[in-house]
């Protein structure tokens, strides 16, 4: 892979693509590989950058002062997670300090996007956890966004079968079209592909005895995927799927010049060597 960049620290090592949105296509802690490709896709493998939208769009469109734009359908038929996931992005910085390594990634080729816009994606990698953020900044004008980290992880992990865990207030209901259309407080059973409100902002995904990661943002939305008995996906997000427009159960975020959309996430490693709970 050309240009790939490798980030270690303690038991843990990752490999980033610049030339595939800056996405982790590795991530291993104790020599046990956690990603997963599902396809070949942008779309399907790896951990990427979802910006200047997660998920899905109604109409797979904008609102702007001048009208509704239209944005490409990129998977199925949808305009689906962004316009980094396939696009080159640039090193801006690289620091490795042994126990530290940290790189900064900058995509700013949006031709698609109604606004010019910047986003730079930070990794910190330390021994017992790694830190991502996302910043969409805009360079002319005030946007909506939402954006998001989509990680596809194994299911089983060295033949241990994950679960996870998490706080959820409410899931939000999907309508014919796939897209939020509703609030249900008491959650069902499994499987899903639906996004969920945790005010805590706190999740887990865990294979017993070998490895679990706890996972800590900033922002209040998850989306879970595990209706694939190879693989799940979950996904802190700063706003929902549709999460471009205002309802009931989300405020639409905005870059304006000089203020990005921001989203910080924690993911704390507790690995072999580490005593269970």
């Amino acid at each position: 892979m050309d240009g790939a960049l490798v980030l270690a620290a303690g038991s843990q090592r990752i490999v980033l693509d610049p030339q595939r949105g800056g996405r982790a296509v590795s991530w291993q802690v104790d020599g046990h590989e956690l990603l997963h490709v599902h396809g070949t896709h942008p779309a399907e493998h790896g951990m990427y950058a979802m910006a200047p939208w997660a998920g899905r769009l109604r109409g797979n469109a904008v609102v702007t002062d001048r009208g509704s734009v239209s944005l490409p359908v990129t998977y199925d038929s949808w305009a689906m997670h962004g316009t980094v996931l396939d696009r080159p992005a640039r090193v801006e910085s690289r620091i490795d300090q042994g126990d530290r390594a940290e790189v900064v990634l900058v995509s700013d080729r949006h031709p698609e996007w109604p606004w010019p816009m910047e986003v730079r994606m930070r990794w910190i990698l330390e021994p017992d956890h790694l830190t991502t953020t996302i910043a969409v900044a805009s360079l002319e004008g005030s946007f909506p966004v939402t954006v998001g980290w989509h990680p596809w992880f194994r299911r089983h992990v060295s033949n241990v079968e994950a679960r996870v865990t998490m706080n959820a207030r409410e899931m939000l209901v999907c309508d014919d079209e796939g897209l939020p259309g509703g609030v249900l407080a008491a959650i069902p059973d499994g499987p899903f592909d639906d996004a969920f409100l945790v005010p805590s902002g706190r999740a887990r995904i865990d294979w017993p005895g070998l490895v679990a990661l706890d996972i800590e943002s900033d922002a209040p939305w998850f989306v879970l995927y595990d209706e694939r008995e190879s693989c799940l996906c979950l996904e802190p997000q700063s706003g929902p799927p549709d999460g471009l427009v205002a309802h009931p159960w989300h405020d639409v975020a905005r870059a304006e010049p000089g203020s990005p959309v921001t989203l910080s996430v924690t993911w704390q490693v507790r690995g072999l060597r580490e005593g269970r709970e």
